[in-house]
């Protein structure tokens, strides 16, 4: 069965499946997390939706990690599944003081956000929440770019070419990418999953500055802004 069989509404096949690799590599060994500690990142932030009656509670959670998240990280993942636009620099530094390095942070906020996103997205469509697959074995890589900086973020990120060399190239495969999503840049793995998805439920990126392009069939350009913009509003999005 298909992950949104159950829909009344149609769901593009490619959306479908990219919810699905997602929802798997989450599960997988992360940069600076285990894949147990990841899902118990993930579960953390669905059930804070939850309990914030943003979500319903499925029958099925899936494969629970039996891992006690340290306060600090339950602090910051409540705060971005719940109320993101009062997660400001005062919240970052708190998590710092509290021990989480800016690394483990990028990949937080990551986890945090794809799985809200694909949470939302189910309740949006009136499907349940998706069971959390079993972790899988693994030590994390704990690869971290050479390259990233302080930019003018509140965390390192890696600039773009020239400056940010060979980790530029690989990570932002020659193009130019702007704060908002350079941001995720010190764990390359959250910013290629969140540019999966971006490119998928919005647009390609290399798209962007074409106002005539329409990703979606039915929907045009300025359809997709107006609802982006509103969104954006509604969440009180700073950017």
């Amino acid at each position: 069965m298909t992950l949104y069989a159950d829909s009344n509404f149609p769901v593009p096949k490619d959306l479908e499946a990219i919810h699905a690799n997602q929802l798997n590599q989450l599960a997988k060994p992360g940069s600076w997390g285990t894949g147990a500690q990841r899902l118990a990142i993930a579960a953390e932030a669905r059930q804070a939706g939850i309990d914030a009656g943003m979500l319903e509670e499925p029958a099925d959670k899936g494969t629970a990690p039996d891992i006690t998240l340290p306060e600090v990280v339950c602090k910051v993942v409540h705060k971005l599944a719940v109320s993101p636009k009062d997660f400001l620099e005062d919240s970052y530094l708190e998590a710092k003081n509290g021990g989480l390095s800016n690394e483990e942070y990028i990949e937080i906020v990551g986890i945090v956000a794809r799985t809200t996103n694909m949470d939302v997205f189910a309740r949006g469509i009136g499907v349940s929440l998706q069971p959390l697959p079993a972790a899988c074995a693994g030590e994390p890589s704990r690869i971290r770019p050479q390259a990233a900086i302080q930019e003018k973020a509140w965390v390192p990120t890696v600039p773009n070419s020239p400056d940010g060399g060979s980790d530029a190239d690989t990570i932002y495969g020659g193009m130019h990418y702007t704060y908002i999503v350079r941001g995720l840049s010190l764990v390359p793995d959250e910013l290629r999953m969140h540019v999966e998805l971006e490119e998928t439920q919005y647009l390609p990126l290399n798209k962007i500055m074409n106002p005539e392009y329409s990703h979606h069939e039915g929907f045009s350009r300025a359809h997709t802004e107006i609802v982006a913009a509103r969104v954006s509003a509604l969440n009180e999005c700073f950017f």
